[in-house]
């Protein structure tokens, strides 16, 4: 009886760990994504380029869909909003000036693409996990493009670059899903 709950006192801290780790890794994507969008702009391949965030974001998408499956929408949700309003604050504080605009441009994709992301994964992610992060990312990936875009530089002329440089990150993604077995469950711990 004391081993069985050992074993899952230790289930319940590794998975505390993984969110942990997960959660602080979306955090500090999103301040460097709005850090080096505001100052850069690189190339995504295919002759195409994009604010220097977008590669951070691309990762960020799959991780809000990782961070669900490890703990649930309750958790996660509160996460977007927290990340992307402390990017804000953070550049405010540390007076990167071209950053604001930048942020508040985020937090408002992020709180449109993220949600919109969520509704598409929820369903897919009982069916398949891979299938859930790779659609569910096509679509924030999509959404939040064109909004960050429009909001952050009143053009649309980055929109293939950053499709592109996102989407490069949400296939990487989608193949670390194929090798979750150690890092995710099948099931989610939470809905």
């Amino acid at each position: 009886m004391i081993r069985g709950a050992a074993r899952g006192i230790a289930a319940i801290n590794s998975a505390v760990k993984r969110y942990l780790f997960l959660a602080t890794s979306y955090f500090g994507l999103v301040v460097l994504a709005n850090w080096l969008a505001s100052r850069y702009v690189i190339s995504v391949g295919f002759g195409r380029v994009a604010p220097a965030g977008v590669f951070c974001i691309g990762g960020v998408l799959v991780l809000r869909d990782w961070l669900q499956q490890l703990r649930g929408l309750m958790w996660t949700m509160p996460l977007v909003y927290a990340a992307g309003l402390a990017s804000w604050g953070i550049g405010d504080a540390a007076g990167w000036s071209s950053l604001e605009k930048i942020a508040v441009a985020s937090v408002v994709a992020f709180t449109v693409s993220e949600t919109v992301e969520a509704a598409v994964f929820t369903p897919l992610r009982t069916r398949s996990l891979t299938l859930g992060v790779a659609f569910s990312g096509a679509a924030g990936n999509a959404l939040d493009s064109w909004l960050f875009l429009q909001l952050a530089f009143g053009s649309q002329a980055f929109f293939t670059g950053q499709f592109i440089g996102k989407g490069e990150m949400i296939a990487l993604g989608t193949l670390l899903t194929l090798g979750r077995r150690r890092l995710l469950p099948a099931a989610a711990l939470a809905s």
